[in-house]
């Protein structure tokens, strides 16, 4: 069974960034994005790149009513966070051992209120280093990009302990 990873949008955006995209495509798991997600203005991906990520396989996921339900019950038990973030929420409590990929600290407290395996884009880095899926260069450079750009917020002691094991 390959696992599900739904990602939300602030990680999106921050793979986008550090241009790893596609060497995240290359992990084996099963990428799912909510619908609203998708269609969020806070994605401005291109025509190109829904393309790109249509073609490896990532799934659109389009809630249901009761989903939809669900998401606005979250929503009330947590105000704090956004319509898109509980829908990220939902999407991975309905998929069997699926991990929710955030950099939302609000929405990753959510999640393991409700025992969700949680990770940041971070792990990303971790795991395609681990499996020699992506340069070393290509690493580092998106953890740099990370570093100094204050819109993505990565621990800086993080960021510079990969740095130093990549090398």
């Amino acid at each position: 069974m390959t696992r599900v990873i739904v990602n939300d949008a602030s990680c999106l955006i921050d793979l986008r960034k550090g241009r790893l995209l596609h060497a995240m495509l290359s992990l084996p798991f099963q990428f799912v994005i909510p619908f609203p997600v998708r269609a969020s203005e806070l994605l401005d991906f291109t025509p190109q790149e829904w393309q790109t990520l249509d073609d490896s396989g990532v799934e659109t996921y389009d809630l249901e009513p009761d989903a939809v339900a669900d998401a606005l019950r979250i929503k009330t038990e947590h105000p704090a966070l956004s319509a898109n973030d509980c829908f990220c929420l939902v999407a991975t409590l309905r998929r069997e051992e699926a991990v929710l990929l955030t950099g939302d600290g609000q929405l990753r407290r959510a999640a393991e209120l409700r025992q969700v395996e949680v990770h940041g884009v971070l792990w990303i880095i971790d795991l395609l280093d681990a499996g020699n899926l992506a340069p070393k260069a290509l690493l580092r450079a998106a953890l740099e990009i990370w570093r100094d750009d204050p819109s993505v917020f990565v621990p800086d002691a993080e960021i510079e302990l990969r740095l130093q094991r990549i090398g």
